[in-house]
């Protein structure tokens, strides 16, 4: 897999966890298979490589959708959330990958909260909620502080805005692969069409 299609894998799981964040606050609810995909990627913490790391390419279909609408310049009123969800998850990930003690805290974090899941025999809930939890203890008070827009009914329901909050992480994390493979804010506008077409090729083979 060449440079370009390892960094629309990581753009991808950006974009899915834009989207969903951004169903989740809008509608209530995302597709749970779509979700988990999401969320297992934060625990694929040694993968050797780009697929490895976020798992199956099919499991990216909504994050390819969502690239190539946006990037693609298909865009509606929804897209201007979705963007900015990724713009910002992009600027928290840059100050992770310049701050070694908070990157570090946050993959001892996880690494905790997969060694319970598994001893303990954790429920999915329980699992979001501790995610959750990291998030909130080192993230949340980063700036820009990532404002998600919705539906106050689902923003104050606490199970869904835990959710939220794992989706965010999952896509800040997207966000620190994406750059250590050489994605930047400039690559971001002067190759989008590309980073469309290689979205679009994985989606025909899903």
């Amino acid at each position: 897999m060449n440079k370009l299609e390892n960094q629309t894998l990581a753009l991808a799981g950006m974009f899915q966890a834009a989207a969903l964040v951004d169903e989740l606050a809008v509608h209530g609810y995302c597709d749970t298979n779509v979700f988990d995909c999401s969320i297992n990627s934060l625990f694929t913490i040694d993968a050797a490589t780009t697929r490895d790391a976020l798992g199956d390419i099919s499991c990216l279909s909504r994050g390819f959708e969502a690239l190539g609408d946006y990037l693609g310049g298909e865009n509606r009123s929804p897209g201007r959330n979705i963007a900015y969800y990724l713009l910002s998850m992009l600027k928290i990930s840059t100050q992770v990958l310049r701050n070694p003690d908070l990157a570090q805290k946050l993959l001892n974090g996880l690494e905790r909260i997969e060694q319970s899941s598994t001893e303990f025999d954790m429920s999915r809930g329980s699992v979001i909620n501790k995610i959750d939890g990291l998030y909130q203890d080192n993230i949340s008070s980063l700036n820009p502080r990532i404002l998600v827009r919705g539906e106050q009914n689902y923003l104050r329901n606490d199970d869904n805005a835990a959710k939220i909050r794992a989706l965010l992480f999952a896509g800040i994390r997207c966000g620190v692969l994406w750059q250590q493979l050489g994605g930047s804010k400039w690559t971001l506008f002067w190759r989008r069409k590309k980073y469309v077409a290689s979205a679009r090729k994985f989606l025909a083979y899903n």
